[in-house]
């Protein structure tokens, strides 16, 4: 697994603060950033056609926006092994343990908390690193060469030119 720290915290706690703070950080060092998010809303309505579509057997199902794609069918939390980051931060998951645990209980704590996490992230970079060119700049490619190159424990792949 990746390097992966979870933020705890009630409603109105600084846990979104504190995942801001690191995330400008982590990005400023060239890591690759995850961040997940647990919520306790419904953002797949079963009479939407997604939910239709899952309800059919589709193994996943995609909506594609102007601004995002969300993934639906996380029966349990696996994906965040497959997520292509250095470093993976998650928002919530109280009852389950996926990573380096922080608890912040006031906004005055997210400084030090946010601290913490980026002294302990800048080692992570024992996963392999991808790097492509501008015009190769294919999200979905480097997600999948990335895991692939995990999968086969490589750390660098390298182009040599004839």
């Amino acid at each position: 697994m990746n390097c992966t720290f979870q933020i705890l915290g009630k409603k109105d706690s600084g846990k979104t603060l504190v995942l801001e703070k690191v995330i400008s950080a982590l990005k400023e060092r060239g890591l690759v950033v995850a961040t997940v998010k647990h919520t306790h809303h419904i953002i797949n309505p079963e009479n939407k056609d997604t939910a239709r579509y899952m309800s059919s057997g589709s193994d996943v199902t995609v909506l594609h926006s102007n601004d995002c794609a969300l993934f639906w069918g996380c029966d349990d939390l696996s994906y965040v092994n497959y997520l292509p980051a250095d470093v993976i931060l998650i928002e919530g998951f109280e009852d389950i343990n996926l990573g380096k645990r922080y608890l912040i209980t006031n906004p005055s704590e997210a400084v030090k908390i946010a601290n913490d996490i980026i002294k302990e992230a800048s080692l992570c970079s024992n996963e392999p690193k991808l790097k492509t060119f501008p015009e190769h700049n294919n999200k979905i490619a480097k997600m999948l060469l990335y895991n692939l190159m995990k999968k086969w424990g490589l750390k660098e792949v390298r182009v040599i030119d004839d």
